[in-house]
């Protein structure tokens, strides 16, 4: 957490504000609150007179990194001291939608957290109730290696017969040796038959 050289005049306002805000939630002055959720306009509604009154303010600055956002919320008293912190947030869904549901996420967070605002969430529940991972998939075997060097001779040995011979090769090969087959190699037997077959017909 960042913070000015000295938070004395913050600490005080702050110790008022807080207990104005616990009042509000606890009243349910804002009916979200007397839901298992409350969204960020819920929690700002809360907290802006309580701040207001007693010379506080919230900054937040979002910004992107690593396929993540970051909030920084920032708490400041008219004096000019502060305390600042900030919540990383990862985003599932790398869109417009997707970071701005990260940032709404990480601002609502970050100001309960810097004023200590409670609240039943459902997201907080969902995350403790939920079952255990699946365990991984086991890796998928690996098919044996191919010895590719007879199986390219056969090819060439085909190809130098015309298309009819490479196609009757080709068609006699599993479908793990087709694939095993490098594409350059594929087109070079296909030009090697074509050039046989020609030369037959001339």
């Amino acid at each position: 957490m960042k913070m000015s050289d000295s938070i004395i005049e913050l600490a005080a306002a702050l110790s008022k504000a807080q207990g104005m805000i616990d009042d509000a939630t606890k009243t349910g002055m804002n009916p979200a609150f007397r839901s298992k959720y409350a969204d960020l306009a819920a929690v700002r509604a809360v907290v802006r007179e309580p701040l207001a009154v007693n010379d506080l303010a919230i900054v937040q600055a979002p910004r992107t990194i690593d396929g993540a956002v970051e909030v920084e919320t920032m708490l400041i008293h008219k004096s000019g001291e502060f305390l600042s912190e900030t919540l990383r947030m990862p985003v599932n869904k790398w869109d417009a939608q997707g970071i701005g549901s990260g940032i709404t996420y990480a601002r609502r967070y970050g100001i309960m957290a810097m004023l200590s605002i409670a609240s039943e969430d459902d997201d907080g529940n969902a995350a403790t109730n939920r079952t255990a991972p699946a365990a991984p998939a086991p890796a998928p075997k690996k098919a044996p290696a191919t010895d590719l060097a007879p199986l390219i001779a056969k090819g060439e040995s085909a190809a130098s017969l015309g298309e009819a011979a490479l196609m009757e090769w080709w068609e006699g090969l599993t479908k793990g040796e087709r694939l095993a087959i490098p594409a350059d190699v594929k087109d070079r037997l296909k030009a090697d038959a074509a050039a046989a077959s020609k030369k037959d017909a001339e």
